[in-house]
């Protein structure tokens, strides 16, 4: 731990949840899957657990998260009473509240698209993956994120799509600091966001997500797997979160699928 994190960061976030660091594993949020599965009744505060590096790392649709040394990769665990509809709000809430703290650290506007992508800098610089496990009543989440903090050519060669970073350059003596400052909001922000995850986006967050929509008016194409879903220009979020594709003289909602530029 000593050299990634602050101690300061440390005993911040310790007071919120219980934090785990490991120099090296295959997945933060395949790890704590495995935890629900074997210790689900111990589980009684959020557990965030940090890598410095994975080996098999996930994005969204299963893709692989390409590793760098200048990125930020942890995952939440928290404990939900139960199954609710509150629940497919989550990772649209979660990005929109994320977003506010990479905005106000990188000083630059962070754009968001849907349902979970954050961008900077032209290219994507954070994603969310979430993932819900049922068990003995309870809903456990695990929220697993991954930041850019600064550009990796490496990355940049091996992506096909634009990579984004939150900052331009970081020089290497304050990696740590940057690090473990975004960390400790980043984990404060997203406990919170659970804790209070509400039924509806209300209107003031509406406002905010078709502020910050990256491909807002524009025509897009909704794909699952290999489908096309439906195609439209890009009206938004409703209050449950759902893009809305307006076609013509139609506008539908879809919660489900992976927006991408009609070209």
């Amino acid at each position: 731990m000593k050299d990634y994190l602050e101690t300061e960061c440390v005993e911040k976030i310790k007071k919120e949840c219980l934090l785990q660091v490991f120099d090296e594993i295959d997945s933060t949020n395949e790890y704590l899957k495995k935890l629900v599965k074997r210790e689900a009744s111990s589980l009684a505060q959020p557990i965030l657990v940090v890598a410095q590096r994975q080996t098999a790392g996930k994005g969204t649709k299963g893709r692989k998260w390409m590793d760098s040394p200048a990125s930020l990769k942890f995952s939440l665990l928290i404990g939900f009473e139960e199954e609710s509809e509150r629940l497919a709000l989550l990772s649209p809430y979660i990005a929109l509240k994320l977003r506010k703290v990479l905005s106000a650290a990188a000083k630059e506007e962070v754009k968001i698209k849907w349902p979970n992508d954050l961008y900077c800098f032209g290219g994507k610089t954070a994603g969310i993956l979430t993932e819900v496990i049922q068990k003995k009543g309870m809903a456990y989440l695990i929220i697993g994120v991954g930041i850019n903090l600064a550009t990796d050519p490496e990355v940049v060669r091996n992506i096909n799509s634009p990579v984004g970073s939150l900052f331009k350059h970081i020089e290497p003596e304050e990696l740590e600091r940057v690090r473990s400052l975004i960390l400790s909001c980043a984990c404060e922000e997203i406990i919170r966001a659970v804790r209070s995850l509400p039924e509806k986006f209300s209107a003031e967050e509406i406002k905010e997500w078709n502020h910050s929509d990256l491909y807002k008016g524009r025509k897009l194409r909704l794909i699952e797997g290999e489908k096309i879903v439906s195609e439209g220009q890009n009206m938004g979020i409703d209050k449950k979160g759902r893009i809305l594709l307006q076609d013509g003289n139609q506008q539908k909602a879809f919660c489900i699928g992976e927006a991408s530029l009609r070209l």
